[in-house]
């Protein structure tokens, strides 16, 4: 298994942390209105629970008008009050934030954002140092994490067998993934639809099939999950795709459902394999 570690580079600070968090609570959702807001900002596509989120860790938003069928969130600087009041709208629903963090964030004459610590250095002087990662932790296609850290930030990817490291320095951004699983080690042939065919591995420099022995729903599963399905219909024994060529790479497979890759699972290798072509597994996956 190949292990590449990225570090983060963390500065020492003297002093001693101030104990800062932020207070948050939620009002009631007032359904069918809406905040009339000239500017406020959006985020599209993301789901109310998301909306929350967003407002909580911004320190001016103090309400957000969701629309529920366009699913974009609007961020509030204000709330309703006497002279700006909620109006109409089927589509949205408002909910305000109740904030205490204006005071509990309060760092000597500043306010520390959400990714920031009060840090009282020398002098009794209190300072906002940014010590959090300010976005989420990036996502591959068919990855797992399979470690996080948040001090220092710190996520751990696990893709066709393969680890990959990457970090946030605080305030920063993710560094990029070097191996960003978009290359594949299973591959479907010999159907003419990408979601059904004949089981080829790649393993050891080469392409080559895989045998019938043993093989069965939890190993499909397997395979198609790599592929980005949902899961497996039915397993195809004898070579119901055709056979095919080269070597026979995989036998006796034994998945557990939970492996990333077909080539995680307990298996007999070609050395030791008793199969011919007219063995050849193939598998037809969910769509």
């Amino acid at each position: 298994m190949l292990g590449v570690l990225v570090f983060c580079h963390l500065t020492a600070l003297g002093g001693v942390i101030s104990g800062m968090n932020n207070s948050t609570g939620v009002l009631n959702k007032v359904m069918g209105k809406r905040l009339p807001i000239s500017w406020p900002r959006i985020e599209k596509n993301i789901g109310f629970q998301m909306c929350l989120r967003k407002c909580e860790a911004m320190s001016y938003c103090l309400s957000i008008n969701f629309n529920r069928v366009l699913l974009e969130c609007e961020l509030n600087d204000r709330k309703k009050n006497d002279t700006n009041d909620l109006v109409d709208d089927g589509n949205y629903f408002y909910t305000e934030i109740v904030r205490t963090d204006h005071h509990s964030n309060l760092c000597g004459e500043e306010i520390c954002n959400n990714i920031s610590t009060c840090f009282t250095m020398p002098g009794n002087k209190k300072v906002c140092i940014e010590t959090d990662c300010s976005q989420s932790a990036p996502g591959i296609p068919n990855g797992k994490i399979v470690q996080r850290t948040y001090s220092p930030d710190i996520v751990t990817y696990r893709c066709n067998g393969f680890i990959q490291t990457t970090c946030c320095p605080p305030g920063g951004k993710w560094e990029s993934l070097d191996y960003q699983c978009e290359w594949q080690t299973t591959r479907l042939v010999g159907s003419n639809v990408s979601f059904e065919g004949r089981v080829e591995v790649y393993l050891n420099g080469f392409w080559g099939t895989v045998c019938d022995d043993e093989f069965d729903m939890a190993d499909a599963t397997v395979v198609c999950s790599s592929l980005g399905y949902p899961g497996a219909l039915q397993v195809r024994p004898g070579a119901a795709f055709g056979n095919g060529s080269g070597q026979i790479l995989m036998d006796n497979v034994a998945c557990l459902s939970s492996e990333i890759s077909i080539l995680e699972c307990d298996y007999v290798d070609s050395i030791a394999q008793n199969c011919g072509h007219y063995e050849d597994v193939g598998v037809i996956c969910e769509r």
